[in-house]
């Protein structure tokens, strides 16, 4: 079970490293670069909508959609881009970039930018009990479901397993098994 989210996860890897590799080929001065971080953080959130399921989703409408929304100041750029219209689960995935609160109940995953975490609570209380994964990536957000963070130079992710409950969304165990704490 892990080998497998283990699998998913690391499925933008080879290619992003791949194309950093490429390009050392083509030009011979240039060195193959780390992944970007956000390019990592796009593949997480992505793996977070495949390994989570909402209750308010019936299996027998799939052509619902899912959305993955950025609420604040996107620094993903082409990374969350080259998600849109992929497939999670039988549901076509959109991304959405929100400047407020206005429609962020319509979000399946609504990542935090840093720029709105000191706002967290405010989203939070907005959001009441809407099926809404909420993400971020500083410890300003406390009270999001999943907050990714670095650890030297991997990155690491904790699970707020209350949040998650409280709003109705289960996180497969695959998730929970991978993350570096769970409360």
């Amino acid at each position: 079970m892990k080998r497998l989210l283990l699998s998913k996860l690391r499925l933008l890897l080879p290619a992003l490293l791949l194309g950093a590799g490429l390009s050392s080929t083509l030009c011979p001065t240039a060195r193959a670069q780390a992944v970007p971080e956000y390019a990592m953080k796009a593949s997480y959130l992505y793996n977070f909508m495949i390994f989570a399921e909402w209750p308010n989703l019936d299996p027998q409408t799939p052509q619902e959609g899912l959305t993955l929304c950025v609420l604040g100041q996107d620094s993903f750029g082409e990374a969350l881009s080259s998600l849109e219209g992929k497939n999670v689960n039988g549901r076509r995935l959109s991304v959405s970039r929100m400047n407020g609160l206005a429609g962020i109940k319509k979000c399946q995953l609504l990542f935090v930018t840093e720029q709105e975490a000191p706002n967290m609570q405010a989203i939070l209380k907005h959001l009441a009990d809407a099926p809404v994964l909420t993400v971020a990536d500083t410890p300003v957000a406390a009270g999001a479901a999943i907050l990714l963070s670095l650890d030297g130079k991997r990155l690491v992710f904790d699970v707020n397993i209350q949040r998650a409950k409280k709003v109705g969304i289960v996180l497969s165990s695959k998730v929970l098994q991978l993350a570096r704490s769970t409360n």
